[in-house]
């Protein structure tokens, strides 16, 4: 009788073992990296400028700009998009410089603040079967004279079917943990 019960452990230890590693998996699904965070001021308004688009999909950078700023709002922060009235998304892709003038005039006009600003590295859906969105990208805060402030980087993958802009929020948001507001 107790061997028969020992059998019958060693599956359950083993199944155990295996769902704690599966939870363990599950988990690792994203990566950030950043320098450790001065003290911000959460009152200053925040700037969102334009975003570079290292990845292969067009027009990412705006999608990614206006998630960032929905992420930073959300947190309690005053943000403010630059404008996009002049220059098409589909423009600004081919000609990024277009769209970085057009946001530089306008900040000029603006008071202190921050500079968000940042790439996007990996904004896609991996082939396969199941086609599991993946994320990635970098966001710096700067001063208005262009001074660096704070860097950092996030990365996320989901599973088949995931929307690709709820694994980028996530990524976001995972990176932004990461900023000091005083």
């Amino acid at each position: 009788m107790t061997s028969k019960l020992n059998a019958m452990m060693v599956p359950r230890t083993v199944l155990r073992l295996m769902s704690g590693l599966l939870m363990v998996g599950l988990a690792a699904c994203g990566t950030t990296v950043s320098e450790d965070s001065p003290e911000l001021d959460p009152s200053r308004t925040l700037y969102v400028m334009p975003f570079s688009n290292q990845s292969n999909m067009p027009m990412a950078q705006s999608q990614v700009e206006e998630l960032v700023a929905s992420v930073l709002s959300s947190q309690g922060l005053t943000v403010r998009v630059y404008p996009k009235s002049r220059i098409s998304d589909v423009r600004a892709s081919l000609e990024p410089e277009l769209r970085q003038e057009e946001a530089r005039a306008w900040l000029a006009q603006q008071s202190s603040g921050y500079i968000v600003q940042g790439a996007v590295h990996e904004w896609q859906y991996k082939f396969g079967i199941d086609g599991e969105p993946a994320v990635g990208l970098t966001l710096v805060i700067s001063e208005l004279n262009q001074n660096e402030l704070w860097r950092g980087s996030a990365s996320r993958s989901g599973w088949g079917r995931e929307s690709i802009t709820r694994i980028g929020i996530k990524a976001i948001e995972d990176i932004t943990e990461e900023i000091n507001w005083r």
